[in-house]
């Protein structure tokens, strides 16, 4: 490639040529989820996806990880637009918790804006709904213009239909993002990807490229989805006269066309089980990217009343999600379907998020004591078609865009470090690629990058039981409560506020056992008594409180090697 690239500006007559430009990445490096990334000029904002993380087991209670929006949230009279990619939650699931204080117009495809609405639904009901701006791109749509920048969106492919890449034209340059894509000459649903456009851009000049680089470090390419086509036929076929079920993505609408087109040759009736998989096949129906006759599906609960060998079930819970379809079915406590023996249960999907692999094995041991027969990808070829283009793709991609400058997105930072590699071997110098942190910033002058002021960010935590921020606070400990235990200090005081200290008393949970510990009961009643004196002239109780816990934490620490919550509390005698 020729060292010095042609670069795009917006204005023929450069004069914003000296205006920089900022990348930002405000999603993760770690699990390769909760994908944000913001474009910013002196005067304006656009974001590209807005997804949430899937978190680790030790994040008790927590069900999705979202990217801290305060840096936006300090600008906001610069936010112009929301450009989503395409219909996966790691790109688009965060929406519902950030667009109420964002307040941005949203830009996408039909299929994820109709995802996205039923995900407000669920958070705000239908008010919010129509609240929120909702824009149409496609790659057929004009160049989009907000301020500074301007977007033409055109077509990838990916394990859900209609995913797109833009190009960004901005004052430093035309940038193009390109999240989650393969090169797939043969789609189910939507036209193959655009490369024609993507050289075009390549021959025009390209500032920078942002790349998917999670399937980087495998050879080849990836294969097309109509490599499944025969698949779930040979299946159903095997399994005449036996019940069915077969889970994959929710949002893996494709799949779901196939799985359908099969079961009807076999003339079975399909059941959407599951809020996730009802959710996402009846907004496809609605826009008719599963066009078959209505006749074709029945309700779980009508499905009680047809021979099950007559049926196929799509399911959730290919990631062994507590509370799932397939989860509570593994557990025989599914209230409207019965998992019959010699079942046949069929996973269409990689285990692929972190923290997913423990709840999967649980629920394929389930399914398998249950008596049915389970086929996965570990034992199975041709179940599941990867959405992410490997080496090949990515290096196709990546030699058509001529860029000067390179960013992998999408993966963990082993990843990014391979994409690295494979640039260089494409005689590109390693200086030109940045390997983006959460945070981090490549900010652009004079068609120069370099990384700039790294952006301040925490972990943001969602309870999906209350759809509400979690406090790290609280996570930190339902963590220490699970490890350690809880040690309370029950303080005795009257109406005035005296305390009683020889009448403290202690309870523990999940610490040590009380009878076979008297002795060291004894001694932290007696240490609590001796310290609770000695505060006995502090008039500020919060303060004696919180000296207390840290005291009483050493001290137990000091004694067993244990660190359990501390807790004093008073109680009015």
């Amino acid at each position: 490639m020729n060292e010095e690239n042609k670069v795009n500006t917006i204005y023929s007559d450069g004069t914003n040529r000296d205006a920089s430009l900022k990348i930002i990445k405000l999603g993760s490096d770690v699990g390769a989820t909760k994908n944000m990334t913001v474009y910013e000029t002196a005067n304006d904002i656009i974001i590209v996806d807005c997804g949430i993380g899937f978190p680790d087991s030790e994040l008790f209670g927590v069900d999705v990880v979202i990217p801290d929006v305060t840096y936006l949230l300090d600008r906001k009279h610069k936010l112009r637009g929301l450009f989503v990619t395409h219909a996966h939650e790691d790109h688009l699931g965060a929406i519902p918790y950030v667009i109420d204080d964002l307040d941005v117009p949203i830009y996408t495809s039909k299929l994820v804006q109709g995802f996205i609405k039923e995900r407000l639904k669920d958070k705000y009901q239908k008010a919010q709904v129509e609240n929120v701006s909702f824009n149409l791109i496609t790659p057929d749509t004009e160049e989009i213009v907000l301020g500074d920048f301007k977007v033409k969106a055109f077509g990838v492919n990916h394990s859900v239909p209609f995913g797109m890449g833009f190009a960004i034209k901005t004052p430093q340059g035309t940038v193009l993002h390109i999240a989650d894509y393969k090169i797939d000459f043969t789609p189910v649903l939507d036209k193959p990807i655009e490369l024609g456009k993507i050289a075009r851009y390549g021959d025009e000049g390209v500032l920078c490229l942002l790349s998917d680089c999670l399937g980087v470090t495998a050879e080849g390419f990836t294969k097309s989805e109509k490599a499944l086509n025969e698949t779930f036929g040979n299946f159903f076929e095997k399994a005449e006269g036996r019940q069915i079920f077969v889970t994959t993505i929710s949002s893996n609408i494709s799949r779901m066309h196939q799985i359908i087109s099969a079961a009807l040759k076999h003339n079975r009736k399909i059941v959407f089980s599951g809020r996730s998989i009802e959710q996402s096949s009846r907004v496809s129906r609605e826009l008719g990217y599963l066009s078959f006759e209505d006749s074709n599906f029945i309700t779980e609960k009508e499905a009680m009343n047809y021979k099950q060998d007559s049926l196929v079930y799509i399911i959730a819970g290919c990631y062994g999600q507590s509370g799932s379809g397939l989860e509570r079915l593994s557990r025989g406590e599914h209230g409207s379907i019965t998992l019959e023996d010699n079942a046949l249960v069929i996973f269409s999907a990689d285990p692929n998020p972190p923290g997913v692999q423990e709840p999967v094995e649980r629920l394929l041991h389930n399914l398998t004591v249950a008596g049915s027969e389970v086929i996965y990808s570990e034992i199975q070829d041709n179940l599941h078609v990867s959405g992410h283009g490997l080496k090949g793709d990515i290096t196709t991609i990546t030699a058509l865009s001529k860029a000067k400058y390179y960013i992998p997105i999408g993966g963990t930072a082993a990843k990014q470090r391979a994409y690295t590699n494979m640039v260089r071997d494409l005689g590109i110098d390693r200086s030109r690629v940045f390997e983006l942190l959460e945070g981090e910033v490549l900010e652009f002058r004079n068609g120069e990058a370099k990384l700039g002021e790294k952006v301040e960010v925490k972990p943001v935590y969602i309870d999906g039981r209350y759809r509400n921020e979690l406090s790290p606070v609280v996570v930190k400990d339902r963590e220490q409560l699970s490890e350690e235990g809880v040690f309370v200090a029950v303080i005795p005081v009257d109406s005035s506020g005296k305390l009683f200290p020889e009448k403290v008393e202690i309870v523990t949970r999940g610490f040590i056992y009380v009878k076979d510990s008297q002795a060291l009961m004894d001694r932290s009643r007696k240490y609590i008594t001796d310290k609770l004196k000695k505060f006995s002239n502090e008039k500020d109780w919060n303060s004696v409180r919180r000296k207390l816990e840290k005291d009483i934490d050493k001290f137990l620490f000091k004694e067993t090697g244990r660190a359990p919550l501390i807790i004093v509390h008073t109680i009015v005698v």
